[in-house]
């Protein structure tokens, strides 16, 4: 074990990100299981449905790799792999890295359209054709995304057969200098895309319940609305979607400028920002949807 790793500060570090890489890990496994059941009993699933098996699925797989990635650093037994094989790791990463962004926005726009109500005519075109639109578009959005990004990970590649390279998860990117910067910007720019989209479609639904519950004062209901409530989880689900979306794509920006310096104990916060991302929002999922809700307090035996 490397001895600068075992400061007080270092250690407080990663076991916050260890803590944080492990609640992603039960919570995005928990919905992957309980959607993948019920997916598997009733033959058919509902749009919504597949996205968060897919954005829950694609977060379990990134999270248990960075786990790993973690553990192999930690002990510095970086020999036990060799170097070509942690590259395609990391290509593995990435592909689910672009599964897991397009998922989760998509899951807002989903919202959106499902839920906000607006006069617009293309707005109205897609309100009925939303859910067979989703998941082509999550599929074309995918394979686009990876097309780009293809010349990139075949030079990566090259310079780790090339010995030119060491490998790291891209989440830990900042702890390695001679890093491949350029896939490190394409993971920036498609996730500054996914963070745009995300926004725009939370803005809309903000604006629609908005003007929904200011009719509803004024006709006398106001609170006594259930659809209200569960507008009101949506839009905490959204919220804390593009909260900690911003927190990952700050996460990017601070490996791609290299604001921490490596080998210190500070560069684990783009780490903490970029778990943070999969762990909490899989949990704020489980809390606002009743299905989910209703599971989970079964397993814990809450009532």
């Amino acid at each position: 074990m490397d001895c600068s790793l075992t400061s007080p500060l270092h250690i407080l570090m990663w076991s916050i990100t260890m803590i944080g890489n492990i609640v992603g890990l039960l919570g995005n496994g928990f919905i992957t299981v309980v959607q993948g059941h019920q997916w598997l009993q009733k033959r058919k699933i509902l749009p919504c449905d597949f996205l968060l098996i897919n954005l829950s699925a694609s977060r379990f797989v990134m999270l248990m790799l960075n786990s790993v990635n973690y553990i192999l650093h930690f002990f510095s037994t970086e020999r036990c792999l060799p170097s070509y094989k942690k590259a395609y790791v990391t290509i593995f990463w990435t592909f689910m890295n672009f599964s897991s962004l397009w998922s989760a926005t998509w899951l807002s726009v989903f919202y959106c359209v499902k839920v906000a109500n607006f006069s617009n005519c293309l707005f109205l075109w897609l309100k009925p054709r939303i859910n067979k639109l989703v998941p082509r578009l999550l599929g074309l959005s995918i394979v686009i995304s990876s097309i780009f990004c293809f010349p990139s990970l075949i030079e990566y590649l090259g310079q780790i057969r090339g010995g030119n390279l060491t490998v790291i998860l891209p989440v830990n990117a900042t702890q390695n200098e001679p890093y491949n910067k350029r896939l490190f910007h394409l993971q920036l720019t498609y996730t500054s895309i996914n963070v745009c989209i995300s926004i725009i479609a939370s803005t809309l639904l903000l604006a629609s319940l908005w003007k929904h519950t200011r009719n509803l004062k004024k006709s006398g209901l106001g609170s006594k609305d259930v659809s209200t409530q569960v507008h009101m989880n949506v839009i905490i689900v959204v919220l804390s979607y593009v909260f900690f979306y911003l927190a990952f794509l700050a996460a990017l920006i601070f490996g791609v400028t290299n604001v921490f310096k490596p080998h210190r104990p500070e560069v684990l916060i783009t780490d903490i920002l970029a778990t943070s991302f999969p762990s909490t929002h899989s949990v704020i999922l489980i809390l606002t949807n009743p299905k989910l809700k209703e599971m989970a307090a079964r397993v814990l035996n809450i009532r």
